[in-house]
């Protein structure tokens, strides 16, 4: 029987991407034809575990003319998901590369202000179907409103059943959040220094040991284009990373934990379903704007770069 996944985004967004001859500041920035996307992390997270294949349910908070769109383009993408209807205006993202240069301007917003009793019909949802659930991925930014230990609530739910429960988040949502344990969390580079600064470790290795013992199962670090490591309680792993060239980086995180989750439900090890996420990532970064990664070229990858696993 296959484990069933659950996705949670707290903060979803309506992204739109584009091109321009050249990002000016103090003039009118004429842009290519707009492309729109459902997004913020639970939701990416789903939508690249349906392009692999694996059945998801997505649960998020929707709201105004943006969050109508965002669910029309979500059933064009054939999710099950499971919108909680909110008071505020779903946000918008921006995106805009710079044909000129090459680089990649993004504009992120916060988000609508959540009411109490919108963010708690989460955790009720979340209670009252855990049972059927195998893995819980919690994946995002916290709106306004939104206690910053919620993800540390439903780790708690989550975990008290002794199903997965998978955390990528940033900022003190994340050290909150870990309070009451996780089997997987995901910082980059970034995120792991603010953790090592806010727990006040010294190194590398006092932080881990930190985050194991708030009961932090498996740290999986990733650093860019420096690779990815895995921490737990059967030591550190290293993965490299292939070759690639980088179109966009928007998703590539969301894509890796997807990736993760395909693996974990197909019976991969660890490992493997680490190296599997590494290939998600990587033909997401490897599409333009907020394009996420397709099948073909996840399995392409993973059996090039995975020693022929995946």
């Amino acid at each position: 029987m296959s484990k069933r996944v659950l996705t949670i985004t707290m903060n979803p967004a309506l992204d739109v991407s584009s091109e321009a001859n050249e990002v000016l500041t103090d003039q009118k920035v004429r842009c290519d034809k707009p492309q729109y996307d459902p997004g913020g992390g639970g939701i990416n997270v789903a939508r690249v575990l349906t392009r692999l294949g694996i059945e998801v349910d997505a649960e998020y908070l929707v709201g105004g003319v943006t969050g109508n769109f965002l669910m029309q383009l979500l059933k064009e993408e054939k999710m099950y998901d499971h919108p909680i209807e909110i008071k505020g205006i779903t946000r918008e993202n921006t995106s805009i590369i710079d044909k000129k240069t090459g680089e990649q301007y993004r504009f992120v917003f916060p988000g609508p202000q959540i009411e109490e009793s919108e963010w708690k019909s989460v955790i009720k949802r979340v209670e009252d179907e855990i049972s059927t659930y195998d893995i819980v991925v919690a994946s995002g930014s916290l709106p306004p409103g939104v206690p910053t230990d919620f993800y540390s609530r439903l780790a708690k739910i989550v975990l008290d059943e002794n199903k997965t429960y998978i955390l990528d988040a940033s900022g003190e949502s994340l050290l909150a959040g870990i309070q009451n344990g996780a089997t997987f969390i995901k910082p980059n580079q970034e995120e792991f220094d603010a953790l090592a600064e806010r727990t006040n470790s010294k190194d590398h290795q006092a932080l881990v040991k930190k985050l194991f013992s708030f009961g932090v199962e498996n740290i999986i670090h990733t650093k860019g284009k420096d690779g990815t490591y895995l921490y737990n309680q059967f030591g550190t792993k290293e993965f490299t990373l292939p070759e690639i060239e980088v179109n966009s980086s928007i998703g590539a995180g969301d894509s890796f934990v997807g990736g993760l989750v395909a693996g974990l439900v197909e019976g991969k090890t660890i490992e493997d379903s680490i190296c599997y996420g590494i290939a998600a990532a990587s033909s997401t970064l490897k599409s333009s704007g907020t394009d996420l990664c397709e099948l073909s070229e996840v399995q392409a990858i993973s059996r090039q770069h995975c020693g022929g696993k995946g």
